[in-house]
């Protein structure tokens, strides 16, 4: 039922100053903003109602979703109000029925104010993805909800004033804005056609040359006497663009006259064309063109050509460029929606533009990447300069209602040490992030010269040989030890996947690893790999060598469908006990699906497999899926280790990981353990066990026994 009032059925609008009353006279003024009331629930209806005719607002009221957008197609409203929960169509419903234009075009842009329950907090986000403009919970607070509706309508207004604005720039931009002018060439008198300064909004029009030169700018006026002069001495014609006037008056002006043989010799005519518009525009487009709209930043291409020009005006200045990418992007855009993804790219690029030096050319690439280049001192460091803004750049975020962690990984390249011009130092910077976000949890930040050139064969090529690798046989497994640090024996060992290429010889990882996840070749690498591992394990057992094997796994991997299945199926083969096996995963592949990563983990577990999570305390864990996931082993990332001894907050970060981990009953291991001085730092932080290359570089099978045979005081216990 569509109301009027609290007891007319009809579509009157209620009476003006009072509570509605049966029988009222209506009376209004024209103009007067309507609103539409579309609640389930008639005393709210008329609560609202009362409420908003005291502030001289006309009410429709309907009943229900459908009746309501009847009510909105015969009333045209400039606002409404929606309950969430109505029978029938409901109010989410009921808004994406007005914002998709199926009750009139006005519904695009008409103010959508959601009424919701007080703990009612689950509609929030679904009502603005609805299209709401606002909401407000109940009960209703009437003063509260009169100021809110009257901002909304404010604001509908300055947006419809905006749209019509920018229809009429547009028009103005197509039309020609002719006239026509003439001069007598003996006095330099000037003529204008009839409406020709209401035309060019000038109070007045030059009457004579002089007083045309001096509306022209310092830089055309030259140029104005001269095309002027030979066009009258010559006949010849004129085609001139110059900017006259100043301030709110400034015009730009094209003027025209053909070839005047056998005409009037005293006089020149022709004309004129206002197209500070168009001109405008044109700016407009070019800039555009050159600069992302979302961020304000310039595109790659005007980015690019920027740092040309800065190197090129200095040569001999050593510049820092780098890349950096928002990783997981795509996931904000699929929970939260695109506009969230545009709000996360925004923030970050504040945020970078915040913590950069005032020098620094700042650009957006593509999709999440974003360029940075900064020149450097002669005394500078690049990484350390790059750690100074990096560390402030991960963080949380408030995104559609959500708190969002917005992580990135980075690459890097110096001028002129790693390229010699704009185009190949961006490349070298994004070669090197695109390897630092292979190496998710290992490291932020990748530098060009930390992963060397390649002479020999490029990524396409490589790529290609990738793909016959495995047929090949050209695949190979290490293994670094990991020690137990209250016993000083070999606990287990960490089995790690080489390449080695025909031409090339052995490939580092870095390389090869995000190619092998990218083209989805992983998975017939991994299961090789876990095959593998379990039948030198198998070996191992018969030799009386008794060690825990790890293995990790990719994400790609750990997600295809059977997973659990397949890895059992090499156990059952090598007839092993699951115990035996290690199998780990990063934590930042963990929390990508943690529903998921919570349901095969489990599965994982019930088969007797141990499970850790590798380069802890570098990604975003939720401590709700640590406590739930069922975990055996957390591995501290070597970041950590490497700056144990020097920094205090690392010490702190470990001390606190090791804390936990006895308190959940996890076994921890720190990885990249390189000097005496960390592993005495690591026991006395209470670390279980260590790996790294102060105990040993990973080595091939047979060359294990012997080092725990011959290991020699690293394995004994301390006096």
């Amino acid at each position: 039922m569509i109301e009027s009032s609290g007891l007319d059925p009809t579509t009157t609008p209620l009476s003006r100053h009072s509570a509605p009353q049966a029988n009222d006279p209506i009376t209004y003024d024209q103009g007067v903003p309507s609103v539409l009331v579309i609640d389930d629930d008639p005393t709210i209806r008329l609560l609202i109602a009362a409420g908003l005719q005291r502030k001289g607002y006309r009410v429709v009221l309907a009943a229900d979703g459908r009746q309501g957008l009847e009510a909105f197609s015969q009333h045209a409203p400039d606002l409404v109000l929606v309950d969430v929960g109505m029978p029938g169509l409901d109010g989410f419903d009921t808004l994406r029925a007005i914002r998709s234009g199926q009750v009139g075009y006005m519904g695009q842009h008409v103010p959508l104010l959601m009424l919701t329950g007080h703990d009612d907090v689950g509609s929030i986000n679904p009502a603005f993805e609805a299209g709401a403009t606002d909401f407000m919970t109940k009960p209703i607070n009437l003063p509260l909800l009169t100021e809110r509706v009257r901002y909304a309508l404010s604001g509908a207004a300055r947006e419809r004033a905006l749209r019509e604005a920018q229809l009429e720039q547009a028009s103005a931009c197509k039309l020609a804005r002719l006239g026509f002018w003439q001069m007598d060439v003996r006095s330099g008198a000037l003529q204008w056609s009839e409406g020709a300064a209401e035309l060019l909004g000038w109070p007045s029009l030059p009457a004579c040359v002089a007083e045309l030169k001096a509306l022209v700018t310092p830089d055309y006026r030259q140029r104005l006497e001269t095309a002027l002069s030979v066009a009258s001495q010559n006949r010849e014609g004129l085609d001139l663009e110059l900017t006259l006037g100043q301030g709110n008056l400034e015009r730009t002006l094209r003027l025209q006259s053909v070839d005047q043989s056998g005409a009037h010799e005293h006089c020149l005519v022709g004309a004129f064309q206002d197209v500070t518009s168009l001109r405008a525009f044109e700016d407009k487009a070019l800039y555009l063109a050159a600069h992302d709209e979302l961020t304000g930043l310039p595109k790659r291409h005007c980015f690019l050509g920027l740092l040309g020009e800065r190197l090129s005006q200095a040569p001999d200045a050593r510049w820092l460029v780098a890349v950096l990418d928002i990783s997981r992007l795509h996931r904000i855009n699929e929970a939260l929606g695109i506009r969230a993804g545009d709000q996360a790219l925004v923030l970050f690029s504040r945020r970078l533009g915040q913590c950069m030096p005032s020098q620094a050319l700042l650009g957006r690439l593509e999709a999440g990447s974003f360029g940075v280049a900064i020149p450097l001192s002669d005394s500078a460091e690049p990484r350390q300069l790059c750690q100074q803004w990096l560390s402030s750049l991960a963080r949380t975020q408030w995104i559609a209602g959500e708190e969002v962690y917005i992580d990135f990984t980075a690459g890097a390249s110096v001028f002129p040490d790693d390229a010699q011009d704009a185009e190949a130092l961006l490349g070298a910077a994004l070669q090197a992030q695109r390897l630092a976000r292979s190496q998710t949890g290992h490291r932020r930040l990748l530098f060009k010269h930390e992963i060397g050139d390649r002479p020999h064969i490029g990524a396409l090529s490589l790529e290609a040989h990738l793909q016959q690798a495995l047929h090949k046989e050209e695949f190979f497994l290490v293994y670094q030890p990991q020690q137990h640090l209250a016993t000083c024996h070999i606990s287990g060992v960490e089995a790690l996947l080489r390449w080695r290429h025909a031409r090339r010889g052995v490939i580092s990882p870095v390389e090869f690893i995000p190619l092998l996840e990218e083209t989805g070749l992983i998975v017939d690498v991994g299961d090789w790999v876990i095959r593998d591992a379990c039948r030198q394990l198998a070996e191992w057992n018969r030799d009386g060598l008794h060690l825990r094997m790890s293995i990790n796994l990719s994400a790609v991997q750990f997600n295809q469908p059977g997973f659990t299945q397949r890895i059992m199926t090499h156990v059952n083969t090598y007839r092993l006990a699951p115990k035996q096996l290690e199998l780990e995963i990063t934590e930042s592949a963990a929390m990508g699906h943690p529903e998921q990563t919570l349901k095969i983990l489990l599965e994982l577990k019930d088969l007797g497999f141990s499970i850790a999570i590798d380069d802890f305390g570098t990604g975003h864990s939720s401590y709700n899926y640590l406590l739930r996931f069922p975990i055996d082993t957390l591995k501290i990332d070597r970041g950590f280790t490497n700056s144990i001894t020097e920094d205090r907050s690392s010490r702190a970060i470990v001390r606190s990981l090791t804390t936990l981990s006895q308190g959940l009953g996890f076994r921890t291991i720190a990885e990249g353990v390189e000097s005496q001085r960390q592993r005495d730092y690591l026991e006395a932080l209470d670390v279980d066990e260590i790996q790294g290359f102060w105990l040993a570089k990973p080595m091939p099978a047979d060359q294990l026994g012997a080092f725990i045979t011959h290991a020699g005081d690293k394995l004994k216990p301390p006096c």
